[in-house]
Order: structure tokens, then C-alpha cells, then sequence
């Protein structure tokens, strides 16, 4: 297991199954490693997971809970009507730079 999967499941996993009904939005999808990981958590718990990635990355899952948002993840306006207006968990995993997060 690499360092990052390590990380999701030791530490991101742990504390997103805590909660019921999970509303969770991930900017940063690549090739899908978290958010298969986070997504399988809310099937779990009836939560849904909304994914922003500035390249098309919707064949990356086919769920019910899952929505996947083509974008820059600094596009508010699209970005806040397109999810609920309350989340439980923010999960930043986009442009590692200071400045953007």
C-alpha cells in the first residue's frame, strides 16, 4: 500500500464513517484513488460525495451517491449551486500550492 492510501484509510476514513447521512465535498478527483475510498464510506452511510475536478473525471465511478462537477475548484458560484449548502467534511486534494488552498 502506498503512502497515500495509507493516509486515507488511517486517518480521512476513520473520521468520515463517524458520520451519518455524510454530505462531502472533494475538490480534486485525478484518477480516483479517494474518491473511491470516500464514496464507498457513503454508500455506507447514506451520504453523498460531490467531486470537482478541472478535467473531466466522471468515468471514474457510476453511483447514485456520487456527483461529479467539471470545473476549477475556485468557481464558488458553480461550484455552491450545484451542492447543498450545508457539508460535513471538506476534503482539499486539488493544487497544492499555499496561495490556491
Amino acid at each position: 500500500m502506498d503512502e497515500y492510501s495509507l493516509k486515507l484509510d488511517k486517518f480521512l476514513i476513520p473520521a468520515i464513517s463517524k458520520i451519518h447521512k455524510p454530505t462531502i465535498l472533494e475538490l480534486g478527483v485525478e484518477n480516483g484513488i479517494s474518491t473511491k475510498k470516500i464514496l464507498d464510506v457513503c454508500k455506507l452511510n447514506n451520504g453523498k460525495l460531490y467531486s470537482v475536478d478541472v478535467n473531466d473525471c466522471s468515468k471514474v465511478v457510476d453511483s447514485k451517491n456520487w456527483k461529479f462537477i467539471q470545473s476549477r475548484d475556485d468557481n464558488f458560484d458553480l461550484i455552491n449551486s450545484l451542492i447543498p449548502k450545508e457539508i460535513d467534511f471538506l476534503y482539499i486534494d486539488s493544487l497544492h500550492e499555499a496561495k490556491h488552498v
